[in-house]
């Protein structure tokens, strides 16, 4: 328990360091440019407003939280505790991975590398996936206090990062191909994407018991929904996805509450 204790403790320093690399390099300090002017220049038809990267913030709370817990509760080396040791110790250094990954990403895409910051950002993904099925965020059923917190902070990254996936992934194949962002394929694209992206986060959601992995989505939803109402524009394009927003957003609204009230009468039914 002593080595999962000192795994839990490493992966707390790496995502306060990462954290505070994304800070510093969000703040240009280091590159003269912040994240989102990136993004800005690399503009999609997903591309939310500004305001929406604070989740960031939230993502980076709950995950520091959750290591603290970790840290906390390992360190009595209680016999009760074993499972979660097991859990850290077949986690190894992945959330160091998926952290690490996540930092390159971030330089790349704000050095303009687009391609090379997508394959990096896939690779987050993945690692972000496998973390999931070792910290079992489909078992709704654990009351456990760090279970919780752990499917809750996972949960949120998750369904944040599958709609990042899309705002830039389109400016990416706009990249490749030498094309404008505006251009009606990548605005099927976006369609596809938004279809595509929506029925997987809300099975996952609904799999996994698990509203905060919609919650995440939903921020990019809404992000985007804000940024099209803002530009005012009555291009065709413009009005379908700001439309298709809305109702996406009017779907997930309802789903969180659903699933909230299911797990409210899942925890009454465990007492």
């Amino acid at each position: 328990m002593k080595s999962a204790h000192q795994l839990a403790f490493l992966n707390l320093l790496f995502i306060i360091i990462n954290s505070f690399w994304i800070i510093i390099v969000d703040d240009k300090k280091i590159y003269g440019l912040p994240i989102y002017d990136t993004f800005f220049d690399n503009w999609s038809f997903l591309t939310p407003h500004v305001a929406t990267f604070n989740i960031w913030k939230i993502i980076i709370v709950t995950l520091v939280f959750t290591a603290v817990l970790y840290c906390i509760v390992l360190k009595r080396e209680y016999a009760e505790d074993l499972p979660l040791a097991q859990k850290i110790e077949d986690a190894g250094n992945l959330m160091i991975l998926n952290q690490l990954l996540l930092g390159i990403s971030m330089v790349l895409k704000v050095n303009n590398y687009l391609i090379a910051a997508y394959i990096f950002t896939i690779a987050t993904y993945y690692t972000l996936h496998k973390l999931n099925i070792i910290f079992s965020i489909r078992d709704h059923k654990n009351p456990s206090f760090v279970h919780v917190f752990t499917r809750t902070s996972l949960g949120l990254y998750s369904g944040w990062f599958v709609y990042l996936l899309g705002f830039n992934g389109i400016p990416t194949l706009s990249s490749m191909f030498n094309e404008r962002a505006d251009h009606p394929v990548f605005f099927y694209v976006a369609i596809l994407f938004l279809i595509g992206s929506f029925c997987f986060t809300l099975y996952k959601s609904l799999v996994c018991n698990l509203p905060a992995i919609m919650v995440g989505y939903t921020a990019g939803i809404l992000g985007s929904y804000y940024y099209n109402v803002s530009q005012g524009k009555e291009d065709v394009y413009y009005i379908i996805m700001r439309y298709s927003f809305l109702t996406l957003l009017i779907l997930a609204i309802l789903t969180i509450f659903y699933l909230l009230f299911k797990r409210r009468k899942i925890l009454m039914s465990l007492e």
